[in-house]
């Protein structure tokens, strides 16, 4: 019986990502979530509540978003002692992750031209990741006082976003070809670059 509840759930949490990807927010709705699922809309009631618990669920188990855990993996093979290099291994990690999130990408484009309260709930997960990731880092390495590490963080973190998100329209920016790992390989060495140009008094 349990195993039949979460066999649904995760059917029901698989349909929102398919719908999601496919059409955006507007068409989103229980009635069309239950028909993609296969399931009675009365499930989803009873199991998520109502459609924006259903969206932040979907955000926190749907595999939609990577958790701390898995950015940071087993802190025992990172090579990393300083801020910057825990910085270096985050961002890159992240990058390398949203490029193998088709269905995540799909959604993040269609947020950028639907802001509502469901593209708002995804949005507060991915917010919670990125606060989550912040205090890893300090508990890891004291920020320095005259360095805006969040600041910085969120500039990167865009960067690395857009260019993930605009290789669906476009392979090429600034002449960096993105359909070869030579393109994303450009763009890791200059995020380690660039933090280590922050952080050199810092570290230094």
């Amino acid at each position: 019986m349990v195993r039949d509840k979460e066999e649904t759930k995760a059917r029901i949490l698989a349909a929102v990502g398919k719908l999601l990807a496919e059409s955006g927010f507007k068409q989103l709705g229980v009635n069309a979530i239950a028909r993609e699922a296969g399931v009675d809309k009365v499930l989803i009631y009873r199991y998520f509540e109502n459609l924006p618990s259903l969206l932040q669920t979907f955000g926190k188990e749907g595999n939609y978003w990577i958790t701390v855990e898995e950015l940071v993996g087993d802190e025992t093979a990172v090579d990393a002692e300083s801020l910057a290099d825990w910085m270096v291994v985050l961002l890159t990690r992240f990058l390398d992750d949203l490029q193998k999130r088709p269905i995540t990408q799909e959604i993040m484009r269609w947020e950028l031209l639907e802001g509502n309260e469901l593209t708002h709930e995804l949005a507060t997960v991915r917010d919670r990741v990125a606060i989550e990731s912040l205090e890893f880092l300090k508990q890891k390495c004291s920020f320095p006082p005259d360095k805006d590490i969040p600041a910085i963080s969120a500039v990167l973190i865009a960067g690395i976003v857009y260019l993930v998100l605009r290789t669906k329209v476009s392979k090429t920016f600034l002449g960096i070809d993105f359909s070869s790992p030579t393109g994303w390989q450009r763009i890791e060495e200059a995020i380690t670059s660039l933090i280590q140009a922050i952080m050199v008094e810092t570290d230094g």
